[in-house]
Order: structure tokens, then sequence, then C-alpha cells
């Protein structure tokens, strides 16, 4: 049986990118907090940006109050979820490719490259690396986490990875 949906939520975190955008992206924001879909398109029409930075791939990841975004080039970005308000950007292990979206466990975050590497970050206001993770072969797909197994496909192979039990 399907169900049907009867609340439809409209999230945006919106990062402007030049300062005569930045009152047309504020309207966007008012108008997606207030989920109307008539004025979101009307500032999208006049030329909001909404897709500031190049996240065409990986989906934001919300943790803990925060929206976390990763650029393909590796920026990630971390926005209050109340309020949309940036509050930082950091470079993921110096840069590099990622399609694989952001997860998260434990209080940490976990980035995948195309190189191959898991980074791993804590999770919070700050962005703090603490450790990375070569898996030897391109990751084009996004970790799967259940139980404290993490479940990560790489080109070649597919991998387990937690501690035993």
């Amino acid at each position: 049986m399907i169900a049907a949906v009867t609340t439809v939520t409209l999230l945006i975190a919106l990062a402007p990118q030049a300062a005569d955008k930045t009152t047309l992206n504020e309207e966007l924001w008012d108008a997606a907090r207030a989920g109307d879909v008539a004025r979101v398109t009307q500032a999208l029409d006049r030329g909001a940006d909404i897709n500031a930075g190049n996240r065409y791939i990986p989906t934001p990841l919300y943790y803990d109050g925060l929206l976390y975004t990763c650029d393909s080039n590796g920026v990630l970005t971390a926005y209050d979820a109340k309020t949309g308000a940036r509050v930082y950007r950091a470079r993921v292990g110096g840069g590099g490719a990622f399609a694989a979206s952001p997860i998260a466990a434990d209080g940490k975050l976990y980035l995948s490259s195309e190189d191959g590497d898991i980074f791993v970050a804590r999770a919070g206001r700050q962005y703090e690396e603490l450790a990375k993770n070569s898996m030897k072969e391109v990751i084009m797909s996004t970790p799967a986490i259940s139980d404290g197994l993490m479940i990560v496909r790489t080109l070649g192979h597919v991998y387990g990875i937690g501690e035993r039990k």
C-alpha cells in the first residue's frame, strides 16, 4: 500500500556569491522557510542562486542541527539548519573529486573521494579532519552505514568495515 504525501517540506540552503544577489537570495530563503513554492519559483525566475558552488552530484546531509554540502571539488560547507547561515567552509583532504554524498554516524562525517580515500571529520560547528583511509580504488558511490558496519563499494570491490562482534 502506498501512502499519500500530505506535507511537503522545502529545504534550501543558500550561500550568496555576490552582493547584488544577496537580497534576492534572502527572498528565496524567506520563501523557502515559509514553504511558499510560488515565491520560491518567482525568486528563481528572477535569478536567485540556489546552485552556488559545484554540488551537482553529492546529496546534502542533515546531521545534528547542521546541513552539510560537499562540492564536487571537495569543498565541504556547513550551514545552521535553523537559520541557513553558513557556519564554515573547508577543503576536504586538500581537494580532489567527490561524487559520493557525505554520510554521518557517531559524531563523525565520512567523505569519500573519487581517488579512493575516505576522509573522517568531526561533525560540528568547526571543521576538524580526523583521518584519511585509502581504499586504493575509485569510489563513486555513497557508502552505507548500518549497525556499526560501513559498506563501501569501490570500482572493483564491496567492503564491509566495522568491528568484529
